[in-house]
């Protein structure tokens, strides 16, 4: 798919960022919604038999959503897309917390002259089905480190599977996986997961192209820091585990 190709296909599909203190009274139904559909495309018709249950049905729920910047993409009414965006949580909640010591994590953060708070949490990267081929996906990607320079911050942290090829797309949109670590496999996702940053400072040609058109598409208004609905985070890396 060329460029303008991409930014076309985009641009047929309804774009929302969700902010932390948006929404009010609403909020629990649309987060009701965005972990029903996370759910859903997880169990992946019985892949993941952890995200669907008899009382509950499709269901991915995560209190940390309630502080999170979530991103989706609707086709009509139906969402088809999404993605989860958040300052960088007490190590405990992580999700790179599944896969790395406490100690470890803060030393590969510490090597590259970083703390938690430089860093955002990106996780829950979901396509429906029928969305797949599509700009859906990338343009997701490219709308996290759209909300990650936005928000001045030096650093987006994921943890990514390997075996259907999450992790390959993303190294061509700028992911790196952290040195001297190898996937581990883990049953709740059947899935080798690894840990992975993209470093906001230098975003490759193929991200830096589209920045500017997708962050229009997610209609991120031109403010000052202190008004992004982000509070500065206490160090999360500091943990006693």
């Amino acid at each position: 798919m060329t460029g303008r190709a991409m930014v076309c296909d985009a641009a047929a599909y309804e774009w929302q960022v969700i902010p932390p203190d948006a929404n009010g009274a609403e909020r629990p139904v649309i987060l009701a919604e965005l972990s029903e559909f996370r759910g859903r495309v997880l169990h992946a018709n019985g892949r993941r038999p952890h995200f669907w249950s008899p009382g509950r049905g499709y269901a991915d729920d995560d209190p940390l959503d309630v502080h999170s910047f979530h991103i989706t993409a609707r086709a009509g009414n139906d969402l088809v897309g999404y993605m989860r965006v958040r300052g960088l949580p007490a190590y405990r909640q992580t999700s790179v917390g599944r896969l790395v010591t406490s100690r470890r994590f803060t030393a590969m953060l510490g090597e590259m002259g970083l703390t938690g708070n430089d860093c955002l949490e990106v996780g829950r990267w979901t396509v429906a089905p029928a969305a797949r081929g599509t700009a859906v996906g990338r343009t997701l990607v490219i709308g996290a480190w759209a909300i990650g320079r936005w928000l001045d911050k030096r650093r987006l942290v994921v943890t990514v599977g390997t075996r259907d090829g999450q992790a390959i797309m993303l190294t061509r949109f700028g992911g790196q996986f952290f040195p001297a670590y190898d996937p581990r496999y883990v049953a709740e996702y059947d899935d080798e997961l690894a840990p992975m940053y993209f470093d906001l400072d230098q975003p490759p040609a193929r991200v830096a192209s589209y920045l500017e058109s997708v962050t229009r598409l997610l209609k991120l208004p031109e403010v000052t820091p202190a008004d992004r609905g982000m509070a500065v985070l206490p160090d999360s890396t500091k943990d006693n585990a």
